[in-house]
């Protein structure tokens, strides 16, 4: 710190005394406008952090979501060529049920009139 010296008047003093003071107020709200800078891009960086965290477990959602439906539609492929085999299986056997109701109404019949005939004669 400099002394004072003697050419210096007590009102130059008083004005570099309140310079200096204005340059301390300067000081001080730029470095409180820098701690909020600083808080600002903490808090930005936290909230990019979070969304890139949320971006990851929507793809790895996404991702089993896919699978899943793969696994969905694999089962649903099975399920279908399962039941048009079944499918199949049951008309034959609808089909030789009908056959064999036909004969065996038709042995019925046949057996019925040999009866009658045997009864006429």
């Amino acid at each position: 710190m400099e002394k004072p010296s003697k050419s210096d008047t007590l009102a130059e003093l008083m004005a570099d005394w309140r310079a200096a003071a204005r340059d301390v107020k300067a000081a001080e709200a730029a470095a409180s406008v820098a701690d909020q800078a600083l808080e600002a891009a903490r808090a930005a960086e936290e909230s990019a952090q979070a969304a890139a965290e949320s971006v990851e477990r929507s793809l790895a959602a996404a991702q089993s979501a896919s699978t899943a439906a793969k696994q969905a539609a694999q089962a649903a492929r099975i399920f279908l060529s399962t039941a048009e085999s079944d499918e199949a299986r049951a008309r034959e056997e609808v089909d030789r049920a009908g056959l064999q109701e036909v004969e065996t109404g038709q042995r019925f019949r046949d057996a019925q009139d040999q009866k009658f005939r045997k009864d006429e004669d």
